[in-house]
């Protein structure tokens, strides 16, 4: 929306400029509205940023004028009304205001939502440093514009301090979709090297598998440092080399400025070479850093100039023992992926197997985060004769957006996918694609080539092989298991990943390092401590056994399990 305001405020050095819209009506008549161009607000190599005012409304808005000696190759002309396109469909507080476009003989012309307190470039410019509490205000309303263009199949790709504008109310707005790109289909990967130099991330400047979304966490990443520090992390003092360090992921944290661990702890998860295991916009908002105190909506204008008052951010802080309460609670939290209470009941096989196996699932009483979660390897190398001669050796948490991808001990690389199909593939590169029909109770299991495949079907095999590329494990254990095994259920815990596989084993990997591996056909529990023993059990004798570990995650996963179970009977 426009902003009314003072139009003296758009008188400036420059000789105020009349620019005619001519607007055709359906009947052919023609309306003329006129704007008086008033101050340069930015200006760039592409464009120039003024103030228009509509004569007719008295109505302020911001106005990019593009000449049109820059639009003479058609290259350029679509790349512009690629931008328009994308940015007059988007609809969100966060995000700039598409107004309207029109052009004359000599320019194009983007009218924008004015916002009249400039961008965090130049707050940052006049401050040097933000505190925390304006970082946690300005990232949440980042992070809302941001699950609103991922939504949309968006990336916005030049996420910066020059981007995010500031509105009279001290409302964060998103701009400039220069860069932004639309993604055609879900698993799709960009291959165009763009950005601003110091917050490239790693994947576009390698460009060697594509990008996607993960582009913009980093650029948070690079902002949430910059706003905390007052640089940026891999500033050099030319491009190659910062673009040698972005390669590397090498920054640090300085001494002399003072951050919390927590936040230290946020960038650390987010300005990470591998985009699979950056953390998503949801786990920043659940990350501690922004759940450790109330956060203000907005924030006062007088921080323009100066820091928030210590009365101001004493009303925000969080009492020790209402911090505790919050920590306790977060840890109980626990996620199903995509799962239904269908999906629950069924986690451990068919009905009349359920009761017992859900006593043979256990789970660990060890805190860590989410984010620690992403990607785990097993510590089993050496099984014995129990049935378990295939397990998950690697896994990745990808749900957020795709699925679940996994390697086992057999070198077998696979994906559950969040609409419950599966893909499972041989080092041959022969795959089966798993899934199962509404009126069905069994799956359906199809064989293919990865170089021959049902069209339909291209999407998941990009992922899978995007999958099979980062989760590549050194040594391959032999099962001499004929029949394909792979997860057909999985369960994720604020402690403990959980999958079952084909084969009626059920693997659970927890935050401490240790694992249970059991098996339902030969009654045995495989038993990893957290330093690496390995024990086997008969599942009857592990609740006489002297091992405390073991007897204690049995009892607490099987009481979980089982309220879960209730809660999801008592709902229907």
């Amino acid at each position: 929306m426009s902003t009314k305001r003072d139009s003296s405020s758009i008188i400036d050095k420059e000789e105020p400029q009349i620019i005619e819209e001519i607007i055709v009506k359906p009947n052919g008549d023609t309306v003329k509205k006129r704007y008086l161009r008033g101050r340069l607000l930015g200006a760039g190599g592409f464009a120039m940023v003024h103030e228009f005012l509509c004569i007719d409304t008295k109505q302020l808005c911001a106005g990019k004028i593009v000449s049109k000696n820059n639009l003479k190759r058609a290259r350029s002309r679509q790349k512009l009304m690629f931008e328009i396109k994308i940015h007059r469909s988007l609809h969100h507080t966060n995000i700039v205001a598409f107004e309207r476009f029109f052009e004359d003989s000599e320019s194009l012309y983007i009218l924008l939502e004015l916002c009249s307190n400039q961008t965090l470039s130049e707050l940052i410019r006049r401050r040097k440093r933000l505190t925390e509490l304006e970082i946690q205000c300005y990232l949440a309303q980042i992070i809302s514009a941001l699950k609103y263009l991922h939504s949309h199949k968006i990336i916005h790709r030049d996420i910066k301090l020059g981007n995010l504008f500031l509105s009279d109310k001290m409302e964060i707005k998103l701009g400039d979709f220069g860069l932004a790109t639309k993604l055609e289909f879900d698993g799709e990967r960009k291959r165009t090297v763009c950005g601003t130099p110091n917050y490239i991330a790693p994947e576009i400047l390698e460009s060697k598998h594509g990008h996607s979304y993960e582009v913009d966490l980093w650029c948070i990443g690079v902002l949430i440092y910059t706003l905390s520090i007052g640089v940026p992390p891999f500033e050099a003092v030319d491009i190659k080399t910062t673009y040698k360090k972005i390669k590397m992921t090498s920054y640090s944290f300085p001494k002399n400025v003072r951050i919390s661990e927590e936040l230290q702890d946020l960038i650390s998860k987010l300005l990470v070479s591998n985009p699979l295991v950056r953390l998503t916009l949801d786990e920043i908002i659940q990350h501690p850093f922004m759940g450790r105190n109330p956060i203000p909506k907005f924030i006062p204008s007088s921080t323009l100039a100066v820091p928030p008052s210590n009365s101001y951010l004493k009303q925000y802080e969080t009492s020790p023992v209402a911090d505790k309460l919050r920590k306790s609670l977060h840890s109980q939290r626990s996620s199903f992926g995509s799962r239904t209470s269908e999906d629950l009941k069924s986690f451990f096989g068919k009905e009349e197997n359920r009761n017992s196996n859900i006593k043979d699932i256990i789970n660990g009483d060890t805190g860590n985060s989410s984010a620690s979660r992403k990607v785990a390897i097993s510590s089993l190398y050496i099984v014995v004769d129990t049935g378990t001669k295939i397990w998950v050796k690697k896994w990745v948490d990808y749900s957020s957006k795709y699925g679940v991808g996994y390697c086992l001990s057999n070198g077998d690389c696979g994906v559950y996918f969040n609409d419950s199909s599966k893909i499972i593939c041989e080092p041959s590169g022969k795959f089966l694609f798993i899934y199962r029909k509404h009126d069905q109770v069994d799956d359906v299991i199809e064989r293919y080539c990865l170089d021959d495949y049902p069209r339909e079907l291209g999407k998941k095999i990009t992922l899978l092989e995007h999958f099979r590329k980062y989760l590549v494990i050194d040594k391959i254990v032999e099962s001499g298991v004929s029949e394909v095994v792979y997860i057909k259920k999985w369960l994720m815990t604020e402690h403990a990943m959980v999958f079952r596989l084909s084969n009626r084993v059920v693997h659970a990997k927890f935050a401490d390092k240790s694992e249970l591996l059991m098996s339902n056909a030969e009654k045995t529990v495989v038993f990893i401590d957290k330093n690496g023993k390995q024990e086997v059990y008969l599942l009857k004798s592990v609740k006489d056994s002297n091992n405390i570990e073991l007897v204690k995650r049995l009892n607490y996963m099987t009481e979980m399990i089982s309220n879960m179970l209730n809660a999801n009977n008592e709902r229907k």
